[in-house]
């Protein structure tokens, strides 16, 4: 018998060949809508083969909607859908605000009326606090706040996606479901400004060599308080006709700043009008390219006026200020109400040392602190002496450091979260670890998106580990 060849990146005892076809994707089936899911789909049940009931995911519809449905991928414990057909729908869709709805990831919601999709954003906080250990419905529910809405037309950040095809320049953001871009010549949630520089860009883009082009990956724009802020994020460093190109269209439109951004490096500024920054608690702080701001400045007022009216209740000194950014919360909290000295920490090095400069100018009682709070997030002597603990995480929210803070923490912790799911798995630990969750107060900076920012206030019920 001959030996056959193996490839050594196969699995041992896995046969080759295609995948086994889904015998349910294709299928059309009918539907009743019982619920809006997380992501913003509308959530209902079919019968698998075997009788076994199995979740369908279907975009764009509302509870009590009667649809025909055709499943087109496994998803999670379910079936991604698209309506074939609408065969009864009670209640009237809201009609889209933008005219890329139908394509767009951005916003899933906007079929949702007013009134419901305040309901449902809520509801989503009310849900994570029930997550994170509080069984009691009622008590979730009393427990959540008035939810804070950005108006439409506000969102001050935007990270277009970049393509070139045959068909020609793509600036925009992924279709739903799909990795295909969207041109996105209008928007009903950024700023009209950054709506007008992704139409500029585009024309600028169309005019260039495809060649050129193609080694474009992205645009980030941030709108600072004196002018646009703009890094094209790329995988080779752009020659001198592009360079010249950039520094005229960053002067046509009156940037404050364009930048270019190669793989990992840092960013190079290519045009510098002005240098762009934003004001805490009337602080000017400079922004680092494509650095992070809150969303929406109505989003990041709600925040603050949060954590201020927490605070005027908190007999407060020392704070600190973990995943600090460029200092939204850092300066109100040292400089508004009662002074407070304040230990700013953040992993970003370029967020550092604007922070760092922006101190020295204020002589704000601040200090500093660079640290990888992933990697090494502060330990009880860090903590020791601490009255209140202020953090705002990515994403991926603050897990290592709510392991320590759940011990060592102090008495008051005021938590502020972009994601309910990491949201109410931090709480649980601090909730585990003798800390009541007081308040929450749910922000919406990412309208008719299924994202939902929160804020708590906790108080330590249990004494802390010695």
């Amino acid at each position: 018998m001959k030996n056959r060849a193996r490839n050594p990146r196969s699995r041992p005892g896995r046969r080759s060949g295609a995948p086994r076809r889904d015998p349910l994707i294709g299928v059309e089936v009918d539907v009743k809508i019982a619920d809006i899911g997380a992501r913003g789909d509308g959530l209902a049940e079919t019968t698998a083969i075997g009788g076994k009931s199995v979740l369908v995911y279907v975009d764009g519809v509302l509870p009590g909607d009667e649809v025909r449905v055709k499943l087109r991928q496994k998803r999670g414990d379910g079936y991604g859908a698209e309506v074939v057909a609408v065969q009864k729908r009670p209640k009237d869709h809201a009609a889209a605000k933008c005219s890329h709805y139908d394509q767009c990831g951005g916003c899933s919601l906007q079929h949702l009326p007013d009134e419901d999709y305040r309901i449902w954003k809520r509801h989503r906080a009310v849900q994570a606090v029930m997550r994170a250990g509080i069984s009691d419905a009622g008590a979730a529910e009393n427990m959540v706040a008035a939810l804070e809405t950005s108006p439409p037309a506000s969102r001050r950040r935007a990270d277009f996606s970049v393509i070139c095809t045959q068909d020609g320049v793509f600036v925009g953001f992924t279709e739903r479901f799909s990795h295909h871009i969207v041109n996105v010549s209008d928007c009903a949630v950024l700023l009209p400004a950054i709506v007008d520089f992704r139409n500029q860009c585009q024309a600028f883009l169309e005019s260039l060599p495809r060649e050129t082009v193609a080694i474009i990956r992205n645009v980030v724009v941030n709108a600072s308080d004196n002018g646009l802020d703009v890094m094209i994020g790329a995988t080779h460093e752009p020659n001198l006709d592009l360079r010249q190109g950039l520094a005229e269209l960053a002067d046509h439109v009156d940037l404050a700043r364009l930048a270019w951004k190669v793989g990992d490096h840092a960013a190079e500024p290519v045009a510098q009008r002005r240098t762009p920054e934003v004001r805490f608690a009337d602080v000017p702080v400079f922004v680092p390219s494509g650095g992070f701001l809150q969303a929406t400045k109505q989003g990041e007022t709600a925040l603050t006026n949060a954590i201020a009216s927490a605070l005027s209740r908190i007999p407060a000194r020392q704070v600190i200020d973990l995943f600090c950014g460029i200092g939204s919360f850092t300066f109100p909290l040292a400089l508004t109400g009662d002074r407070r000295r304040v230990m700013a920490v953040e992993g970003d090095i370029a967020a550092v040392r604007a922070m760092q400069y922006a101190v020295g100018r204020a002589s704000a009682p601040i200090e500093v602190v660079h640290r990888d709070l992933f990697r090494q997030p502060l330990d009880a002597e860090a903590l020791k002496d601490a009255d209140v603990v202020v953090f705002d995480p990515p994403r991926a929210g603050a897990l290592a450091q709510c392991e320590i803070l759940a011990n060592f923490g102090p008495e008051w912790i005021l938590a502020v979260s972009c994601n309910p799911a990491t949201f109410a798995r931090d709480m649980r630990l601090l909730r585990n670890g003798g800390y009541e969750l007081q308040q929450v107060v749910p922000v919406d900076q990412f309208l008719w998106s299924p994202h939902l920012e929160m804020f708590a206030v906790l108080r330590r019920t249990l004494p802390a580990a010695a």
